[in-house]
């Protein structure tokens, strides 16, 4: 059973309160920015993870059109609900006060508060891959980008912007997002975002993007060369790994983690990574299985 952090109490509550029940993942998002790309994204998240522990979802958001844009560059799925519908509710939002909403476990409440750099993003969940300061693609420094997914350029206060609800509007779990700064290559940033937890601020300046791009890329070669072996079944103990993961406070750093031990455990045949990593992305939406029979 998945449960998540209820920003009003600080709590750990049951994401839902019947398995098979529908339930709604509504993303209440503000303006035209990162931060509110970032709620969209972890309101995608969550509801693949209620999916896939078998609870029916419908997703509720109305983003303004260039953040709509936005969000289908990431792979985000478009809202199919409506707000006040069937089912209890979950609201994703951007915190308040733009700082976490407490200490993730095994973390201090400084290192909590500091924004996520790459070094961090690197030590949590890349594993080998070093996300260091010196990356070298120039969109990652770029404040004059025009790509609709890399930066947010706009001075505070222009474009759209739409209420953030009160805990009166809100009729079930506050799920709070930090906000995001910076730039990032746009066929980067899912994997970026999805590195970081979400409570903890992320600064996109700092992360070295030919890192995540070496790590996107082999992942996705190995996955289309594992798919050529037989056939095997996702290993129990690493099926529990992975929903153990994204079951506690949907942390996703942790399931990349697990993805990163996998792709060099001994005991794994490569017919059993390839079920894992395709198990794996119907969480993460990262196209792992997407170059399979492009190397032939």
């Amino acid at each position: 059973m998945l449960r998540i952090t209820d920003a009003r109490t600080g709590e750990t509550v049951d994401a839902v309160r019947a398995r098979r029940g529908l339930t709604r993942v509504e993303a209440h998002v503000e303006r035209d920015d990162l931060s509110a790309l970032r709620v969209l994204l972890v309101a995608d998240v969550l509801a693949r993870a209620l999916e896939l522990g078998g609870t029916p979802v419908a997703t509720v958001a109305d983003p303004p059109a260039a953040l709509r844009a936005r969000a289908d560059a990431l792979g985000i799925r478009r809202a199919e609900g409506e707000r006040g519908g069937a089912g209890p509710a979950l609201h994703v939002l951007a915190s308040a006060s733009g700082a976490p909403e407490g200490p993730a476990p095994g973390r201090s409440a400084s290192e909590e508060a500091a924004p996520m750099d790459a070094t961090t993003m690197g030590a949590t969940s890349m594993g080998s891959t070093s996300m260091g300061e010196n990356s070298t693609d120039p969109t990652s420094t770029d404040p004059t980008s025009t790509d609709p997914t890399s930066t947010d350029t706009a001075p505070a206060g222009q474009g759209p912007v739409i209420p953030a609800p009160s805990d009166a509007d809100l009729d079930g779990v506050r799920i709070e997002v930090a906000p995001v700064s910076g730039t990032a290559d746009p066929s980067l940033l899912r994997m970026i975002l999805l590195a970081a937890p979400r409570r903890q601020s992320l600064d996109l300046a700092a992360a070295d993007l030919d890192g995540a791009r070496e790590t996107l890329g082999r992942w996705r070669e190995a996955v289309a060369g594992w798919a050529t072996r037989p056939s095997k079944p996702v290993p129990e103990h690493v099926r529990q790994e992975l929903r153990a993961a994204w079951e506690d406070d949907l942390d996703v750093p942790a399931v990349l983690e697990v993805l990163r031990r996998v792709e060099h455990a001994e005991d794994v045949p490569d017919g059993a990574r390839f079920e894992t990593y395709a198990y794996a992305d119907r969480l993460l939406g990262l196209e792992l299985t997407r170059d399979i029979g492009t190397q032939w």
